[in-house]
């Protein structure tokens, strides 16, 4: 097995019933992996699979057939609980729309994953630095309403990423924000993640974007086609 894919799949598929109880394929016999270090957007139409393949890819969605490895672990042969391990600290994921918590303050708000996952003593010194490093500093004691949209965003990007985690997974990340703060926050996002080494995966309708990662891909008859060999 390749020590440096942090993800293997092979033959997956994925189905489910819908309100008539009609059985609806969404993936079908699809293959992929996931160089360490690596950059891969994935593009197609709505309603063609990718976030539901990006679910999997976080292990939020485990109901499939087939081979998924996981840093060299079956992830059929793990219990719910060592797979919330694995997501909680080896996964950050990033949405469309930002999921703050509008009660807690912004540091407060990045720090969660920290004393969710590790109890992490010094999860405010550590929180802070990112903010700062987001050019947050300034907003730790502000609530998530009286912030901008792309502040909002560099929030939700900051508390993805406080956890060190190996994989980060993007939804349409500023498909939330107009055009200038969107390439504003993409161009930040893409440099933080090349200079800290991390490994990638993202969804994108926008063209400009996708060319940004190292390897494209297109959902096409239900699997992911690579496209810019």
């Amino acid at each position: 097995m390749n020590n440096n894919l942090i993800i293997q799949i092979s033959d997956l598929n994925k189905n489910y019933n819908d309100d008539n109880d009609t059985n609806i394929e969404i993936i079908k016999n699809l293959n992929f992996n996931l160089k360490a270090n690596s950059k891969v957007s994935i593009i197609g139409p709505s309603g063609s699979g990718k976030t539901t393949f990006l679910n999997i890819l976080g292990l939020l969605d485990k109901e499939f057939n087939g081979n998924f490895f996981f840093k060299q672990k079956d992830i059929s042969m793990i219990t719910e609980t060592e797979t919330n391990k694995i997501r909680g600290s080896s996964i950050g994921f990033i949405h469309q729309f930002f999921h703050l918590i509008p009660e807690l303050t912004v540091i407060e708000n990045v720090m969660l994953p920290l004393l969710i996952n590790k109890h992490d003593s010094k999860s405010y010194q550590i929180s802070k630095k990112i903010l700062i490093e987001f050019g947050l500093g300034e907003r730790i004691n502000f609530k998530p309403l009286k912030l901008s949209g792309g502040e909002q965003q560099r929030v939700a990007i900051a508390r993805s990423l406080v956890n060190n985690p190996d994989l980060i997974l993007a939804d349409e990340m500023t498909g939330n924000l107009d055009e200038d703060t969107a390439n504003s926050i993409f161009s930040f996002f893409i440099n933080y993640i090349e200079q800290n080494k991390k490994t990638l995966v993202y969804v994108t309708h926008n063209k400009k974007y996708s060319l940004l990662a190292d390897e494209i891909y297109q959902f096409k008859n239900k699997k992911i086609q690579l496209i810019n060999e």
